[in-house]
């Protein structure tokens, strides 16, 4: 852990919290350049998202009557800024704390770190791909750091990023048609003759990322950064499926060097649509032993009033700590700002 006490006498941590500092600040004058409005939302709210995955920080909140309200810590302001669309904004972005339980504290984990998200209305996630791109080149121009480094691997950013779809990425590494896997019978099947455990209540995405965590994640982006795109259907979350082939879903991730950095949609524009995919992932929370949480209706009105306008909308969450790790070399994510946790 970066306690004071270890900073104040190390040159090195020292650095690398300026450097923090001063790739927050790029990020920043990239958005600004780009004509995106900077967005400040709360960070307590009194619905949590739905992911069955991640796991909210809840705490009560008492006024001045004494009366005690429960809330949560944002795990993401992805539905802040959906219904910021909704009312008129277009280009927008958020740096923010975030907050997850049940998360190791240090590696590439803390319970708290710092998200950048951005969106565009009526822009496909093709062009948030691009803004991704970038991004990242205009932070090694500015900061002058020609490569990323993470493990004593440099990656070069300056050429033109790998884009592969899924399909592509299971071709390359598995000799697999992803085709011949996108239900969770066939994956079980799959799963088992791969030697991994499947258990009666595996989910189709647990399934999927016992084998590209093992196989394909760690060779991802080695040689420059690659984006995956085009998610089966079943990992859709907040997603809209591609128009060309509805087994497939408008989602796409980042890796460098063997590290997920952001998470980004074709945003699904349909309260209705949205309403049944949380309702799964509350039956599937409960499934999983997770508390159980409410739905965001005025998210859901929010996404009607936009489909009604025939608006359209994608966007990205970017961990910003992941990202400082590679520009700086850092080995995990608690160098890089100080705790309060004593020595």
């Amino acid at each position: 852990m970066a306690t004071w006490e270890e900073i104040k006498d190390n040159p090195i941590k020292q650095d690398l919290i300026k450097k923090r500092a001063q790739i927050i600040r790029l990020i920043r004058e990239f958005f600004w350049s780009e004509n995106f409005m900077e967005e400040d939302t709360l960070s307590t709210w009194s619905t949590a998202g739905q992911e069955p995955y991640l796991n909210p920080i809840s705490l009560n909140i008492t006024n001045e009557k004494d009366q005690a309200q429960r809330f949560y810590l944002q795990t993401s302001p992805e539905y802040a800024m959906k219904k910021l669309l909704s009312v008129g904004e277009e280009n927008i972005f958020q740096i923010c704390h975030c907050w997850r339980d049940r998360e190791s504290f240090g590696g590439l984990h803390y319970p708290e770190f710092l998200m950048l998200e951005w969106y565009r209305k009526n822009k496909d996630y093709f062009q948030i791909m691009t803004d991704t791109e970038n991004l990242f080149k205009y932070i090694s121009k500015n900061f002058g750091q020609e490569f990323l480094i993470y493990k004593d691997q440099k990656i070069k950013i300056s050429e033109a990023w790998d884009r592969l779809t899924m399909r592509e990425v299971w071709q390359k590494y598995l000799h697999l048609d992803l085709n011949d896997y996108l239900t969770i019978e066939s994956l079980k099947k799959l799963v088992a003759e791969k030697g991994y455990q499947v258990n009666m209540n595996d989910t189709y995405e647990n399934l999927f990322y016992q084998i590209f965590l093992n196989e394909i994640e760690q060779k991802l982006g080695r040689e420059k950064p690659v984006i995956i795109y085009e998610y089966p259907a079943t990992m859709a979350s907040l997603s809209r499926l591609c128009p060309h082939d509805s087994r497939y879903t408008e989602r796409f991730e980042v890796y460098i060097s063997g590290v997920e950095l952001a998470n980004a949609f074709g945003e699904l524009i349909d309260g209705t649509e949205q309403e049944k995919r949380f309702l799964a992932e509350q039956e599937l929370r409960k499934q999983l032993n997770q508390e159980s949480l409410a739905i965001d209706k005025t998210l859901l009105k929010a996404l009607n009033y936009m489909q009604d306008n025939q608006e359209t909308a994608s966007g990205i969450a970017l961990g910003v700590d992941r990202l400082v790790m590679l520009f700086t070399g850092a080995d995990r994510i608690d160098d890089l700002f100080l705790t309060t946790l004593s020595s």
